[in-house]
């Protein structure tokens, strides 16, 4: 990929796109080979962006691609605060994706940051990122872009568009000590199941999302008390439409919906 210029270029068409809400074919540039690369461009978009992040979203690399990019498994991209929205009982709440661009769904488990370690630079467990989860609770990541052909191109490409984040709803809390990593798990879409799931199959599940994530702050990713963490689609990755609606079941009793709309 071409150095600065086309990082610039690159990061402020997505950025444009977003802020008119327009979906587009191509990308807007050489395509990123690295997760390095993909990075690059999403923080100077993030920068061109300038809004408050309230959180980041935890994808999957490709199983067939993950040695490619050194056996990284996961990658990450920010949730801005004016995206989220919070479920309330009997209501269905309108997610937007943008016309002409790509939009899917993604029942997730959201973990909220307590108090952050004094310092990121250490090696971490999946117990050591315990302490600083203070809250759990169930939702659906919109996952979106301008670009509709931003999954078909490698993990790169999704990480530059924000990690293929545009929006998140956040639903009910779990209570302290439930067991919901064997919670089955269902996303329906115009009430036909697309698919199920359990967290402690994905993975090192929610937990090593975290985990994650606290290993790239460690490399400048800017972590903060109170931010939410959509760990990964528990039921896969689903194509939506405008007009459609979206239920997610976690465990006995959760459920979160919402309706697709245009950005």
């Amino acid at each position: 990929m071409a150095e600065q210029a086309a990082v610039e270029h690159i990061a402020q068409a997505f950025v444009a796109a977003r802020r008119a809400r327009a979906g587009f074919a191509d990308y807007p540039g050489p395509m990123p080979e690295t997760l390095d690369e993909g990075y690059a461009i999403q923080a100077r978009a993030i920068a061109l962006f300038d809004q408050p992040i309230a959180g980041w979203k935890v994808g999957r690399v490709p199983g067939p691609l993950i040695a490619r990019h050194g056996g990284v498994e996961r990658l990450s991209g920010p949730i801005f605060a004016d995206s989220v929205v919070w479920a309330k009982p009997d209501e269905t709440p309108g997610m937007p994706v943008f016309r002409n661009g790509f939009g899917a769904v993604e029942a997730e488990y959201l973990l909220r940051l307590g108090s952050l370690p004094d310092r990121f630079d250490r090696d971490w467990t999946n117990e050591a990122v315990l302490p600083f989860i203070d809250e759990v609770r169930v939702g659906i990541e919109i996952a979106g872009s301008p670009f509709e052909g931003i999954n078909r191109h490698g993990p790169a490409v999704t990480i530059s568009d924000f990690g293929n984040n545009n929006g998140l709803l956040i639903g009910y809390r779990i209570s302290s000590g439930e067991d919901f990593l064997h919670w089955p798990v269902s996303l329906t879409i115009d009430g036909e199941v697309a698919g199920t799931g359990t967290a402690s199959a994905m993975l090192d599940g929610p937990i090593g999302a975290v985990r994650f994530l606290f290993e790239r702050a460690a490399h400048g990713l800017p972590l903060a008390e109170g931010q939410w963490l959509s760990t990964g689609a528990v039921t896969g990755v689903h194509p939506v439409r405008p007009g459609q609606k979206v239920e997610a079941r976690f465990g006995p009793a959760l459920c979160v919906q919402c309706s697709i709309g245009i950005a």
